[in-house]
């Protein structure tokens, strides 16, 4: 076990200085989490207990054994003669049901059907991590998209306002265009610094996802980072077949409809509660008895060592007689026939009987979370396709009224409040264009995940 742990450690810290200083791909997140995370661990627990509980409901069917020994000593005070006795006795019990109204094999079927849920119930854990991983992986990339028009942003206006200075001690601009130059720089600065804590604040996510150091500085690549219209995308499917689809690999939908047999088949066993039992059972033992008696020094019931003497040859032979006169074995045949158990059946029947309607209105429940989450995913993917072609034209268009704009500016037939607007709405329009972009990529990469596609 020793060994197995420090592997285990060995393989961990490999990992974490593989990419300490380097760069996560998607993969090496998901992998990371999936590895590190505190409810895959559970589940993983989960499964080996369901494991063990399998062992011992097919354990039931064979006979049990069970050795005992026992040591007495006593003392007689009000009697002549011995006193202090002592006696050993040791034997073997064992024990069979032969037959039970067939629980132990409606508990064997229960507890294996107990571990295909639970199994399921850890692939849901594990998309349930990834999902959480997709959002946090997304958003870092979006706010590091947001961060670079943010900077370039600073870069232009600081550039703007060394030109603009320039000009006003030429005299060729007023005090307030200076003035608005060097308020739109601070305001630039002020948009940077927020989006540098939005990178931060998701990097941090991130991080604590993946159970990685406080200290420990991470950077993500971006692959689809030269996508600049979901048309080079696969295409969505219709909702309909979407849920469909989605429908037949949901682990938590299996996990639930197993649940339900599984309650199905405890209702049976509780049910057996009155069901006649017949059990075979032997057992084999002997003893031997010692005692002191008073006045006498010698102990005639202890085994002496050393030289052999005659007294205790008749002490070994004494026991050898005990042994043989006090062994005994045998064998029976039980049948229990339940006549009134004061409402007990009934009672786990009715408990068993809530247990598979809660399974049923669990199922139901999930169902139902399910689809609402569907309905919304392919709203959102398709919604942000829309808005993300919308948003590449309004960039387009806000562009090409930029150039516009800097051409009446540098002819001073645009006042610079106007050609502040038009830039402030060049870098709305590339931050909407940021949004969806990701926002379309996101919807898209949870679909593959709802669709097994990344397991």
């Amino acid at each position: 076990m020793i060994n197995q742990k420090s592997i285990v450690f060995g393989l961990l810290v490999s990992t974490s200085a593989l990419f300490a200083g380097g760069t996560w791909t998607l993969e090496d997140c998901l992998k990371q989490a999936k590895a590190k995370s505190l409810s895959m661990e559970i589940a993983s627990l989960r499964e080996q207990a369901a494991d063990i509980s399998i062992q011992q409901t097919k354990a039931n069917r064979y006979p049990s054994v069970n050795a005992s020994i026992n040591n007495t000593l006593s003392d007689n005070p009000f009697n002549d003669g011995a006193k202090d006795h002592y006696s050993l006795s040791f034997g073997l019990n064992g024990s069979w049901t032969i037959w039970d109204g067939g629980v132990n094999s409606l508990s064997t079927e229960a507890s294996e059907l107990n571990k295909q849920a639970v199994q399921q119930s850890t692939k849901q854990a594990e998309r349930n991590v990834q999902e959480n991983v997709l959002n946090a992986y997304m958003n870092l990339l979006a706010a590091q998209e947001k961060l670079i028009t943010a900077n370039a942003s600073v870069e232009l206006s600081q550039a703007e306002f060394e030109n603009y200075t320039k000009l006003f001690e030429a005299g060729s601009i007023t005090k307030k265009d200076l003035t608005q130059s060097q308020s739109s720089v601070m305001q630039k600065q002020v948009a940077k610094l927020s989006a540098e804590l939005s990178v931060n604040s998701a990097k941090t996510t991130l991080r604590q996802l993946m159970e990685l150091p406080a200290n420990e500085e991470i950077e993500i690549t971006d692959p689809d980072a030269d996508l600049t219209s979901p048309d080079s995308l696969e295409a969505i499917p219709p909702y309909d077949q979407l849920l469909a689809d989605i429908r037949k690999v949901n682990p938590g939908l299996k996990s639930d409809s197993i649940a339900i047999q599984v309650a199905q088949k405890n209702t049976k066993v509780a049910s057996k509660n009155s069901a006649i039992t017949v059990s075979l059972g032997a057992n084999a033992g002997s003893g031997i008895r010692a005692w002191h008696t008073e006045g006498t020094a010698t102990n005639t019931g202890s085994i002496s060592t050393g030289i052999t003497t005659d007294t205790d040859q008749k002490n070994e032979n004494r026991f050898v007689r005990q042994l043989k006169s006090s062994y005994q074995h045998s064998i029976s045949l039980g049948i229990n026939i339940p006549l009134v158990d004061r409402g007990a059946t009934t009672n786990k029947v009715l408990q068993a009987q809530i247990n598979e309607a809660e399974s049923q209105m669990a199922l139901i429940e999930t169902s139902k979370s399910l689809e609402n989450n569907v309905e919304k995913l392919y709203l959102n993917a398709v919604s942000a396709d829309m808005q993300w072609k919308a948003a590449a034209l309004q960039v387009e268009a806000e562009t090409e009224a930029m150039a516009v704009a800097e051409e009446q500016r540098n002819a001073g037939a645009l006042t610079y409040t106007d050609y502040l607007s038009q830039k402030n709405s060049l870098e709305n329009a590339k931050v909407t264009l940021t949004n969806a972009k990701y926002t379309s990529l996101l919807a898209r990469k949870l679909i593959d995940l709802y669709l097994g596609k990344m397991d």
